[in-house]
C-alpha cells in the first residue's frame, strides 16, 4: 500500500501550497505520520514526516527525510535545486502544527480502511465490476480496466452525478467488449499507446477534438510484465493533484484481483475470450466449457469448424494496433468468435462464415496486404477437442508458408500437410541419418561427373513415374530417358519399381529440400 504526499494535499482542502515531487517520486509511499525532529537519526524512508520551518532550516538539506510536509508562513521560500532528492510540499498556514498532524493520521487511518475493505472485497470474490463501483466515488470519476490486449473487464456502472457524459464515453470507446477507435482517430490513439507502453506511473491525457474527455491512464504490472491497464475519465469532477497518485494506489489492488481470478469478470463476452484462448493453450476444460464457445459460433456439432490466424509481418507490432486490426477484420467477417491470442488475431468460424470463399475471401486477401498481415486457415475439424490442434494448423500454415517465399498472404494447411509432414521429419534429430543412402550416391555421382541424375530423378518422381510425361518436360527422347533411369538404378544400388525403395526416395528427397531451407534461415 502506498500513500503519497499529493493524495494528504487532496484531502486536507488547502489551497495554500507549494509542492516538489522528488526524483524517486513514483517510488515513494507512506503508511504512518510522525514530528520532524532535527535531533533524530536516520529518518524511515516509509513514514512522512511533518515539520515546522523552524526545524526544517536546522537540518542539512542533504540529510532530510524522503517525504516531508512543511508548516510555514508565506515569507518562507525554497530552492528546487536543494530538495531534488525528496517529496516536499510547504503548506502556508496559521493552523497549529498538533492539529494538522492529526488531521493527516485520520486521513492516513481512512486510507488504511479503503485499502483493508478492498483486499476483503477480493478475498470476498465480490468480482472486479464491484472493485471499480466501490472506487469511482474514491477517484471522483468513472473508470474501467482492460488486459494487455484492450480487453474491457469491468467498467464503472454504479450511479454517477454526470451519467450521460460516461455513456457517450463508453458507446463510443468499447466496441465488441475491446476497447476501440475509428479509422480517422487509430494514428492519435496508437501515439497514447506508444507514450504509455513503458511507463510504471499514471500518464494524463488532456481533451481535444477527438476525445473531449481528459483522462489518466496506468500499465497495470506483474513481475515487469503488463497485464492490463486502469483508465480514469475528467467526467464528473476536475482532475486534482492527487489523481495520479490515487490511481496508483488502487493499482495493486487491481493486480491482485485480475492475477486471482479472471472467470470473475462481469463481462460475459470477455468471460469467452478467456475461456477460448484458454482452450488454444492446451489448458484442460469440461466439454460443457468447450461448448459454450462453440455454441457462441452458432456450430452444431458434428458440423465442421475451422480455425483462422492472423500474423502480423512485423514482431515488434503495437498491441493497440493488433486490436484495430482485430476490429476490422470483425466487420469483414460473420458469425466468428475473434480474439487476440500470442499477439495474433485468432477466429473459431464454420462453413456460414462464407467471407472465407469467393469474393469475401478477395476483399479479405486485399485488405490483408494493404495491412502487412498473413492469415493462416486450419483443416476442417468436427470435434470440438480438435480445436486447440485446429489453432496450430492455422500458425503452421503461416509458418511453412511464408518459408515457401511465395507472395500469398493467405495459407491453407491443407496445401502445406506434405510440408508440414517433411519439417517434422527434418528437424528430427539425427535426421539426416533417416534418409535413404541410395539419394547421397547419385548426388555424388552428379557433382563428380557434372551430370543431372537427381534433377531427372526429381521429374521422374513428380510426374507419379510416367517416362512419357517426363520426357515430355525433360525435352528428351523416351530412349535416353531410359537410359538414364538404368544409369540411376547403376549408381545408386536400387530398383526403381520397388514401391517401399522409390517412397523413401521421395521422402528423402523433400526432406533434403526441407533441410536446406532450413540451413539458410
Amino acid at each position: 500500500m502506498k500513500i503519497k504526499i499529493p493524495m494528504i494535499l487532496d484531502q486536507l482542502n488547502d489551497d495554500n501550497f507549494e509542492y516538489v515531487e522528488g526524483a524517486a517520486g513514483d517510488q515513494l509511499g507512506f503508511s504512518s505520520v510522525r514530528l520532524l525532529k532535527s535531533s533524530e537519526q536516520g529518518y524511515k524512508k516509509e513514514v512522512l514526516y511533518l515539520g515546522s520551518a523552524a526545524v526544517m532550516q536546522q537540518i542539512d538539506s542533504r540529510h532530510l527525510p524522503s517525504q516531508l510536509i512543511c508548516l510555514a508562513d508565506s515569507s518562507l521560500q525554497f530552492e528546487n535545486n536543494k530538495v531534488h532528492n525528496i517529496d516536499l510540499a510547504l503548506i502556508h498556514s496559521d493552523c497549529d502544527i498538533e492539529v494538522l498532524l492529526e488531521k493527516i493520521a485520520d486521513i492516513i487511518s481512512e486510507y488504511h480502511q479503503i485499502y483493508t475493505e478492498m483486499i476483503r472485497r477480493i478475498t470476498d470474490n465480490r468480482g472486479l465490476a464491484e472493485i471499480i463501483n466501490a472506487m469511482t466515488p474514491i477517484l471522483g470519476n468513472p473508470l474501467y480496466v482492460a488486459d494487455a490486449d484492450f480487453k474491457v473487464l469491468a467498467r464503472t456502472d454504479c450511479v454517477l452525478e454526470q451519467p450521460d457524459q460516461w455513456r457517450h464515453i463508453v458507446e463510443n470507446g468499447i466496441e465488441d467488449g475491446y476497447i476501440s477507435s475509428s479509422v480517422n482517430d487509430f494514428y492519435y490513439m496508437k501515439d497514447l499507446v506508444q507514450k504509455t507502453e513503458h511507463q510504471h506511473e499514471p500518464v494524463f491525457f488532456s481533451g481535444n477534438a477527438l476525445y473531449p474527455h481528459s483522462f489518466c491512464t496506468m500499465n497495470l504490472a506483474s513481475r515487469n510484465k503488463k497485464i492490463g491497464l486502469v483508465t480514469v475519465f475528467e467526467t464528473e469532477r476536475p482532475f486534482s493533484i492527487g489523481t495520479k497518485a490515487t490511481i496508483e494506489f488502487f493499482s495493486d489492488l487491481l493486480i491482485m484481483e485480475i492475477q486471482k481470478n479472471l472467470t470473475l469478470i462481469s463481462n460475459e463476452g470477455v468471460k469467452l475470450g478467456y475461456l477460448f484462448a484458454e482452450i488454444l493453450t492446451g489448458n484442460h476444460h469440461s466439454e460443457n466449457e468447450l461448448r459454450k464457445v462453440v455454441n457462441y459460433v452458432d456450430i452444431a456439432f458434428p458440423e465442421k469448424f475451422f480455425i483462422v490466424a492472423l500474423k502480423s509481418r512485423h514482431d515488434k507490432r503495437n498491441r493497440y494496433e493488433m486490436t484495430f486490426l482485430r476490429k476490422k477484420i470483425i466487420s469483414l467477417v460473420k458469425n466468428t468468435i475473434c480474439i487476440i491470442h500470442q499477439n495474433n488475431i485468432v477466429m473459431l468460424a464454420n462453413e456460414s462464415s462464407s467471407q472465407f470463399s469467393g469474393q469475401g475471401l478477395s476483399e479479405i486477401e486485399k485488405w490483408l496486404q494493404d495491412t502487412q498481415l498473413v492469415l493462416g486457415i486450419s483443416d476442417d475439424g468436427s470435434d470440438i477437442k480438435q480445436i486447440r490442434k485446429s489453432y496450430q494448423e492455422a500458425l503452421t500454415a503461416i509458418e511453412l508458408g511464408l518459408k515457401s517465399e511465395r507472395e500469398d498472404v493467405i495459407f491453407l494447411y491443407d496445401r502445406y500437410r506434405f510440408v508440414h509432414l517433411m519439417d517434422v521429419l527434418a528437424n528430427l534429430e539425427n535426421s539426416e541419418a533417416l534418409g535413404h543412402p541410395a539419394l547421397a550416391r547419385l548426388q555424388r555421382y552428379d557433382q563428380k561427373k557434372g551430370a543431372n541424375l537427381l534433377e531427372t530423378l526429381y521429374c521422374y518422381m513428380k510426374n507419379g513415374r510416367s517416362q512419357a510425361q517426363t520426357a515430355k518436360e525433360l525435352h528428351l527422347h523416351r530412349s535416353s530417358l531410359q537410359y538414364r533411369l538404368t544409369k540411376m538404378e547403376e549408381v545408386m544400388g536400387v530398383k526403381l519399381n520397388h514401391y517401399q525403395t522409390f517412397l523413401h526416395l521421395q521422402l528423402t528427397y523433400e526432406m533434403m529440400k526441407q533441410l536446406s531451407v532450413a540451413k539458410i534461415e
